[in-house]
Parts: C-alpha cells; structure tokens; sequence
C-alpha cells in the first residue's frame, strides 16, 4: 500500500490490474510500462527479446507495480499464439492490453515500394493486433473490465505522399479497432485508440528526420492519457484521442 505524506491510503487505479504492453522496451511503451509500475499494476512486457526487457523487474519493483517480461516477434503469429498461451498459463487473466508495438515501413512511392516491405508493415502494424484481440478476447472479457487501447496516427488519413506501409496499415488498424468496438457493445470491455502526434520516439526520428527532436514532447508526456484510457473507469468505447488537442472522434473516417 501507498501512503502519503500525511499517512493517508493513495489510491492507485491500476492497483492489481494485469495489463499487456507491447513494444515496452523503449518509447511509449517504456512510458507506459513505468507510468503503469507506478500505478501498482502486474504489466506483462514484451519486446522482440528478452535483452530488451533486462532490468524491468527490478524497475518495476522499486515503481511498486510487478513485470512478466516475454519475448515476442510481432511479425511471428506463432510467437503471438505463445504470448497469448503463456498469458492465460502464467497470469490467468487480462484486464488492458496497449497494443503499442508498431514500425513505419520505408517512405517509398507505391511504385517503388516491394510487396515483401508493405506486408512487414501490415505484419506488425495490423494483422499482430488483430491476432491479440483475438486470442485474447476471452480474457479481457474475463475480467471486471477488460481495456484494449491501440496506438494510431493521424497520418492515417492525411496519407502523405510515400507513406503508403504506415498510412495503410494505421487505417486498417482503426477499422479493426472501430469493428471490435462494436462488437464488444453490451460487454464490460472497452476499445479504443490514441493518436499520440509528435512524439520524442525512434520512429518520429526515423519518419521527420530533418525535425529537432527537443521540439517534440517526451513519451512521457502520453503517460496520464494511456492511464486514463486503460482504467476501469473509462467508459468511452470505439473512439481515437488526439493527444495534442485532446479531443475525442469515433473509429470511423472524416467525412
């Protein structure tokens, strides 16, 4: 138990809660996974392997929360059937999952750009997600109050000139999101998707280059957000968050 100065109980939102991050290694997902550890949760870490999630446990034990660390290539279903069984074996159960694991793809015109490169994008960006709804369905129905949160780009529908394996896949992504929402409507689990806009990651350094990355917010700057979406009590369902204006849209393209 946290308390606080005045010897009073802290409230944690996330206390006890099983929560899923992909991509926890670095950027928004280590934002994540120490806003989480801060918050009391039991976050199950994967990265593409385990060297990338050395020092999580130790980490999350001095925030006060507790890590599962598991290795798993995105692009690898049968790393993700692993994933999803040793989730179920090893925890039991699945009260959020932050689907945060995701790559950009070269910046090519569609004429220049290989198939084998845009169906790496989809890979990890898309098919990756909908493997863990999936199979993890279940679970987070399982719980009291299961949350699923994706992260998505507005470049999905500004879709920049060569941005075709990023654009497509993000789009893709909120109709999967979109369609689940719907589904899981009358259900206790909540769908949803954040749209972090300039961020102080690998990949905004990897799509704009030539932009002064202090110019940027830090991933930490995403961490109440990916709190609040996550918590038992957020109740929206099938809607995207522009973090920069913190305004809330439906799954469903700008008409």
């Amino acid at each position: 138990m946290i308390m606080s100065q005045n010897g009073e109980a802290l409230v944690r939102q996330h206390e006890g809660r099983v929560i899923l991050v992909t991509g926890a290694s670095r950027g928004i997902g280590r934002a994540a996974f120490q806003a989480l550890a801060r918050e009391g949760a039991h976050i199950v870490a994967t990265a593409r392997t385990l060297d990338a999630l050395t020092g999580l446990d130790s980490e999350a034990k001095s925030l006060g929360g507790e890590v599962t660390r598991i290795a798993c290539e995105m692009n690898d279903s049968a790393d993700i059937d692993r994933l999803a069984a040793l989730i179920a074996e090893r925890v039991g159960r699945l009260d959020g999952l932050f689907g945060n694991a995701g790559i950009l793809g070269p910046k090519r015109p569609v004429g220049e750009l290989s198939p084998a490169d845009f169906e790496a994008a989809l890979a990890i960006n898309l098919t990756a997600n909908f493997r863990l709804l999936h199979l993890l369905d279940p679970l987070l129905k399982a719980g009291p109050a299961g949350r699923a949160l994706f992260v998505t780009s507005g470049v999905a529908w500004k879709r920049h000139a060569g941005w075709t394996p990023y654009a497509v896949s993000k789009a893709a992504l909120e109709a999967l999101v979109g369609v689940y929402a719907n589904e899981i409507e009358g259900t206790r689990v909540r769908a949803n998707l954040i749209s972090p806009g300039p961020i102080r990651t690998e990949l905004r350094v990897e799509a704009w280059p030539e932009e002064d990355p202090d110019s940027v917010p830090l991933p930490e700057a995403l961490a109440p957000a990916i709190l609040t979406m996550l918590s038992a009590d957020f109740d929206q369902n099938g809607v995207i968050l522009d973090f920069k204006t913190g305004r809330y849209t439906r799954c469903q393209p700008p008409i």
